[in-house]
Formats: C-alpha cells, structure tokens, sequence
C-alpha cells in the first residue's frame, strides 16, 4: 500500500509545481514594428531583477524606450522618474500590453507589437 501511495503522491507534487505560476520581477522580449517596409526592431526588458528594482517605459519626446535604476521596488508603481536624456516623464510598461498604443519611433504608426521571449529574476 506504501507503494501505491508514493505513486500517486509524486505526480501530484510534480504537477501542482510546474504548473504553478512562477514569481518573476521582469521579463524580456522583442518590440517590432508590423508595418511593411518600417524594419522597427527593438529588444526590450520589462522591470527588473530581484535585486536590482528597474522601471521600463517610453519617453514621448526623445522616441525611446528608457530603463530606469529605482532605489527599492516600493517605487515600482509609485514613483513615474523622468526620462534619463530629458526632463519628461516617461510612460511606465508594466508588460507587454500597452506597447500597441505607442506610435512606432521609426514610422509613427500605432502597429508597435510585443514578444515576450523569457521571464528572470
């Protein structure tokens, strides 16, 4: 009967552990522009690691998408730093959602789209 038990008990296990979300402070991927003949490629990392706080987000007026050093991750959905080449405030990126709403930096159109490639911490 032990034997029976340990079968069931480890597939179980295993399976509430991998299938369990894992607690990641960032993630990276790839911001690519969908309008023919633009070629916008960028690679992007969202937050940071676990220790190391970052803010993602996009300045309007320089056109980039800027990574900001934060002092704790208390600041992460508090504080909106300004741009790192200029006074404005960026806009933060939490994921990968609102990358649809900003205009491509090369061609201006609305057709930005997001690929998560990995998670880390």
């Amino acid at each position: 009967m032990k034997t029976v038990g340990k079968l069931v008990f480890l597939p179980i296990f295993f399976g509430l552990v991998f299938w369990a979300a894992a607690a990641v402070a960032g993630e990276a991927g790839t911001v690519s522009c969908a309008t023919p003949d633009c070629g916008y490629q960028h690679d992007l990392k969202i937050g940071g690691a676990k220790r190391s706080p970052s803010l993602t987000g996009y300045c309007r007026a320089t056109k980039k998408f800027v990574r900001v050093k934060l002092k704790s991750w208390d600041d992460y959905r508090k504080i909106i730093p300004n741009c790192p080449d200029c006074p404005e405030p960026i806009l933060p990126i939490y994921d990968g959602s609102p990358i649809s709403q900003i205009p491509c930096p090369k061609c201006g159109n609305l057709t930005l789209h997001y690929k998560r490639m990995l998670m880390f911490d």
